[in-house]
């Protein structure tokens, strides 16, 4: 019988593990409410990084607070005890109190020290292992580009593999991924000149090649001076030395690569750090190559690569444990890891009841004389549903005023052509009457991002649009920013979806009738223009708050409140009822990548006690759900809303609460796959999940019958604050991602409440020049970014 596999391993042996340890207490700036509740988190985080970097040993936390308590190996007598935490300083003392520790010891204490010492002995073998280079404290990448063969590429990819240790069905797993890395494959001094590495290249990550040693550092800037004449002060001597001498000093041990035989005495030093570590350190820019992030435009051409479907992902990380993590031992026991991935039961949740206009339900099932229709129909049945003179939208709310925003440029027959189908398109799914009003702006000469911000606001200003929604045709050569930048400047009059003007002008032709010449839409792409305004039209109704379809039963906690920050900004989806209640909302943050007590408390409260007043039903279960990390001061500020508003009367005491996260990618990089009773690998049916703790489990938001390339990734959940059960919280994560609103005819990783704080995130706190959309030079731009047909975000 089919079932699940996972790609993490048994230890086998873990009864004869076994690892000794003595205590540490620390002194120094850790009380946790200490600024901002998580300042005292970072400054233990940093401390344990350095120790663990200095003294070459695990460190675990065995318990925190004002004076935490560290655990080292019995062993080792530390070198240092004092660090500085500037301003403050920790003060390491060592205790008498030691203890032994049996790695599946069911104490939660000894458990987390062992976990973080097992950890530390698998990755022992890996520090001298001169087939890879690190980027991190497990993380792994060969030497060897996977597109080596290719003397003409640009950019080199990197394929590596990252592992943690945790708990599965109460056994101890090792979770093993397949990770990518991307590099320019040129070096540095071939592609950059000395101006472009002191202004352009300024904070950016490069692959430092020291020799056979490589490793990722930020840049700084170049010193101004030659290797050869740049002096430094090594640490542990006192004697200054040169970065030429230095380098040459500790690379030429055995047969040093080509890279350090040719090193130029008189090229360029550089002043760099490593990543998270402010200490300033000095190179040579000869070593470096520059490390390309995922979404760089160069590295959509080698993308590919890093697409693994199920079979060979599993086949290739199996490879990568026998190669490289079944060498490690504690204490001389040899740590025996299963050779076989781990196999569990197949679990699947049904695709919940979704209900259209008027009541319409559709069904996932094998029966089909009840009226249910097969899972690989749904994506179609929604479209069919939302255009059925039976259904249409579920939530269909009267509208602003509503507006097409196009430029003179674009030839008048296609704007009026466009602005009739999606006249006609909208109306099929709201069945009533709906028209837009038509905003013409000048974009003749228009190129830099300052004078087409201009004129599409002067034309909505004059065209007096003081709220109102709809859509805006983009120019044919927009500026990059100009979409992000109008969402922001435009956000208190008028919301709209974009379309671009070169995509648009793209379905037509040109063809004579009637003895002149006409634009027609073009036969061969007529199929795909009727799909691009039926996305169009629903970005269109979504960004009018119009809600196609909602879950007919509801979930099972019945109120969630998402939270996503972006950029100093953040988003709250207020969601109830199945989706027939929902509301968005944007403010402005503080901190960049979390939010303050004080702001999560106000907005959760004023919610609850004035929107939500107006559906008349008291909420039973509330349920914060961060994307990623839920800090403790937006916990804390969560859970003092609900208790307030519970004092006041204004909820019910039996309200249940509790916090949850979720994660797009972890650190285990955990995947979940299907086994036919042939033993084939496959993506698994959309729905599938697996616990893995009581807190903690996944849950399969994409998967089969829709049809993707690579491997399923699912969402990784866990339970932070609350006594929730997890297999509700996966099951309502899945259903929530039914709601697929922007995209009816196939699946959505993220839950809609999500999806709803990430686009609006996107449109609102995306990067854009507003300096530049205010006092921009005149410059010339040709190559601009394409646009998205689905670009739905109010």
């Amino acid at each position: 019988m089919a079932g699940h596999v996972l790609n993490c391993f048994e230890i086998q042996n873990v009864d004869e593990l076994r690892t000794h340890y003595r205590l540490v207490r620390v002194d120094g700036p850790f009380d946790p409410n200490l600024g901002d509740g998580d300042v005292a988190d970072r400054n233990l985080q940093q401390l344990v990084k350095r120790i663990r970097y200095e003294e070459r040993i695990p460190v675990a936390i065995q318990r925190a607070g004002t004076q935490p308590i560290l655990a080292v190996p019995l062993e080792h007598q530390l070198h240092r005890t004092e660090y500085d935490l500037a301003p403050d300083v920790a003060v390491l003392q060592p205790l008498e109190t030691s203890g032994a520790i049996m790695l599946s010891s069911t104490d939660r204490e000894s458990e987390r020290i062992g976990m973080v010492f097992l950890g530390w002995h698998l990755r022992s073998p890996l520090f001298r292992d001169h087939r890879l280079w690190s980027s991190g404290a497990s993380r792994y990448f060969s030497k060897r580009p996977l597109n080596y063969k290719q003397d003409d590429r640009e950019i080199d990819v990197f394929r590596g593999f990252d592992f943690r240790l945790d708990w599965v069905d109460d056994r101890l797993c090792l979770w093993v991924q397949l990770t990518h890395r991307y590099a320019e494959s040129s070096w540095l001094l071939d592609a950059y000149s000395e101006n472009d590495m002191q202004q352009k290249l300024r904070m950016r990550h490069v692959l430092y090649h020291y020799g056979h040693r490589w490793f990722p550092v930020q840049l700084l800037g170049i010193t101004g001076r030659s290797i050869e004449e740049h002096r430094f002060v090594p640490d542990g001597s006192r004697q200054p030395i040169s970065v030429y001498e230095y380098t040459l000093q500790n690379t030429r041990n055995g047969r040093p690569p080509a890279w350090i035989e040719s090193l130029d005495a008189q090229s360029p030093a550089i002043a760099y750090r490593y990543p998270g570590n402010e200490k300033k350190r000095n190179g040579a820019a000869a070593l470096c190559k520059l490390l390309v992030p995922t979404e760089d435009k160069r590295t959509r051409g080698v993308h590919r690569w890093s697409i693994i479907d199920p079979a060979r992902r599993f086949e290739e990380t199996r490879g990568v444990l026998e190669t490289f993590l079944q060498h490690a031992s504690v204490g001389g026991v040899p740590i025996c890891i299963a050779s076989q991935p781990l196999r569990t039961a197949r679990r699947v949740f049904s695709v919940p009841v979704q209900e259209f206009g008027q009541g319409k339900q559709l069904r996932v099932g094998r029966n089909a004389t009840s009226g249910a229709v097969g899972l690989s129909e749904l994506g179609r049945k929604r479209w069919d549903y939302l255009f059925d003179p039976e259904g249409g939208f579920a939530v269909n709310r009267p509208l602003d005023a509503q507006y097409v925003v196009v430029p003179e440029t674009l030839e008048r027959q296609i704007a009026d052509d466009f602005k009739d189908r999606l006249e006609k398109t909208v109306r099929s799914l709201i069945k009533r009457s709906y028209s837009v009003s038509r905003v013409l702006y000048a974009d003749h000469d228009k190129r830099t991002l300052k004078h087409q911000v201009d004129a599409i606001t002067e034309a909505i200003q004059k065209a007096q649009v003081r709220s109102g929604r709809g859509v805006l045709v983009l120019p044919a050569h927009a500026h990059p920013d100009l979409h992000n930048l109008l969402k922001r400047k435009l956000c208190d009059r008028f919301h709209f979806q974009c379309v671009d003007a070169r995509k648009l002008r793209d379905f037509y032709e040109l063809c004579p009738h009637d003895g002149r010449a006409v634009y027609t839409v073009q036969d061969a792409l007529s199929n795909r223009y009727v799909s691009y305004l039926r996305y169009t039209a629903m970005g269109l109704l979504l960004v009018n708050r119009q809600w196609p379809w909602v879950l007919a039963e509801g979930t099972h906690y019945d109120t969630y409140v998402a939270v996503d920050v972006l950029h100093h900004t953040a988003a709250f989806t207020f969601m109830s009822d199945g989706g027939r209640q929902c509301h968005v909302q944007i403010v402005e943050s503080q901190q960049s990548e979390k939010l303050l007590q004080k702001q999560v408390q106000t907005i959760v409260y004023d919610y609850f006690n004035h929107q939500w007043q107006d559906t008349g039903k008291s909420p039973r279960a509330i349920i914060l759900r961060r994307d990623g990390r839920a800090f403790r001061s937006e916990r804390l500020g969560f859970q003092h809303a609900i208790e307030q508003l519970v004092r006041e009367g204004k909820l019910a005491k039996e309200v249940q609460f509790g916090v949850i996260e979720v994660h797009k990618t972890t650190v285990e990089g955990m995947r979940l796959v299907e086994e036919t009773d042939e033993g084939v690998l496959r993506n698994p049916t959309v729905g599938a999940w697996k616990i893995l703790t009581r807190q903690k489990g996944l849950v399969c938001t994409t998967g089969s019958p829709f049809r993707f390339p690579g491997t399923v990734n699912p969402l990784f959940i866990r339970i932070v604050a609350g006594d929730l059960d997890i297999q509700k919280i996966l099951e309502d994560t899945f259903d929530l991602s039914q709601l697929c609103w922007p995209v009816p005819d196939r699946c959505m990783r993220l839950s809609i409440d999500l999806k709803l704080c990430d686009d609006n995130l996107r449109a609102s706190a995306a990067a854009a020049d507003d300096d530049e959309g205010q006092f921009g030079e005149e410059e010339l731009d040709d190559e601009t970014e394409e646009r998205s047909a689905v670009d739905w975000h109010g």
